[in-house]
């Protein structure tokens, strides 16, 4: 069974030693593409610049990066309802 949520894709990604480019990288966590640039401009994500020295910027991500990310966009830890049950 493969896992659908965005911490499965991530780690599948990672696993896979695979780079996401803009367009990847921003629907996985549901942006556009220019604000994975954005972020990546403002030092909020860390990008890797596959582009030649007189070309463009190519911006890559490791989902491993991308996952940190969303990590520190948590509003609350992850097992805060660990363990409670519901009525």
């Amino acid at each position: 069974m493969t896992s659908t949520t965005l911490t499965g894709t991530l780690s599948r990604l990672a696993r896979e030693h695979a780079l996401l480019d803009v367009k990847d990288a921003a629907a996985a966590i549901g942006v556009t593409p220019w604000w994975v640039r954005r972020l990546i401009a403002d030092g909020e994500l860390r990008g890797i610049n596959v582009g030649g020295h007189d070309k463009a910027a190519r911006w890559r991500v490791d989902p491993e990066d991308l996952a940190a990310f969303m990590r520190t966009r948590e509003n609350r830890p992850r097992d805060m309802f660990q363990g409670r049950r519901s009525a």
